[in-house]
């Protein structure tokens, strides 16, 4: 399972390595996942990752980015209902 860390029970460790799923990913938070995605994208550019664990974060980096996409769709439909156009 995920270690434990600051993106909701996620690690950038536990994601590089694929212990986690997409189950864990989509119980982020906005903020959760953007933080993730920011140090995921650090750690592939630095280049020290092996190429299997680089490979490995670009697409767990891929589903982070899905889940913000899901994330603000929701919240621009929201936003849509709240103040729909004159």
């Amino acid at each position: 399972m995920a270690k434990v860390g600051q993106a909701g029970g996620v690690t950038l460790e536990a994601l590089i390595k694929g212990t986690i799923g997409v189950k864990e990913i989509e119980a982020l938070s906005f903020e959760q996942a953007l933080a993730l995605l920011e140090e995921v994208v650090t750690s592939v550019e630095s280049g020290t990752l092996p190429l299997d664990q680089a490979v490995g974060s670009y697409e767990r980096g891929t589903q982070l980015v899905q889940h913000l996409r899901k994330l603000l769709s929701g919240a621009e439909e929201k936003l849509r209902v709240l103040a729909p156009e004159s």
